[in-house]
């Protein structure tokens, strides 16, 4: 018996969860970090537990760091395909594969930014 193949015909399948998760695990966790830390900023600021908005936005850094290795790897498993016009299965998950990648760094560069202040201003004043 041979070993099973995908539809990119790689030996690991490329499922389209992975493929979602690339494109969507970076913008939901830098939602969350934005939605969350300004949410919890009252009671920081009362608790003075500033380690928690730190905590929140590492979190999010290493979520979205996760996209987009996952998104690399799954560029590195379609680049075989064609074009990314979107013809056939393969170029698809090729296309897709580039999107999360795009997207999971554009939104890893969002996450270290909204961190920045948190590390060089006071949240509570």
């Amino acid at each position: 018996m041979g070993t099973k193949t995908d539809v990119v015909g790689h030996p690991r399948p490329v499922s389209p969860a992975a493929l979602w998760a690339g494109i969507l695990l970076g913008p939901t966790a830098w939602m969350i970090d934005l939605c969350t830390s300004y949410a919890l900023v009252p009671w920081v600021c009362g608790t003075s537990r500033l380690f928690v908005l730190h905590a929140i936005s590492g979190t999010s850094a290493l979520i979205t760091t996760g996209a987009l290795l996952l998104s690399l790897d799954l560029v590195a498993r379609t680049i075989g395909t064609s074009s990314t016009a979107g013809g056939s299965p393969k170029a698809r998950a090729h296309f897709m594969a580039v999107v999360g990648l795009v997207s999971s760094a554009f939104f890893l560069i969002a996450v270290v930014a909204l961190a920045i202040p948190r590390w060089v201003l006071d949240a509570c004043h």
